[in-house]
């Protein structure tokens, strides 16, 4: 592997962990915004904010979480101290 392969491999993996804070974020600012125009459009209390942004912040942290586990799973796997038989 030549280091220009290698410098765009640690790139995309670093891109590829990263995409957790960019979810944590977005995913409840984006339901959020949802739910702000759903009250607007209802008339009602800040209920659909708060409760689309609770979703989506739960959401994505069990996104997180599955695919934590996934990877330490594939990691587990493939370890040295595995006995392969």
């Amino acid at each position: 592997m030549n280091p220009d392969e290698s410098q765009r491999s640690d790139f995309y993996g670093g891109m590829h962990r990263s995409t957790g804070s960019f979810e944590l974020v977005f995913s409840p600012l984006l339901l959020a915004l949802i739910g702000l125009w759903i009250d607007r459009t209802f008339d009602t209390t800040p209920l659909f904010v708060i409760l689309f942004a609770m979703m989506g912040f739960a959401g994505a942290c069990v996104k997180l979480w599955l695919r934590y586990d996934a990877e330490m799973s594939e990691h587990e796997a493939d370890g040295k101290w595995v006995r392969r038989g």
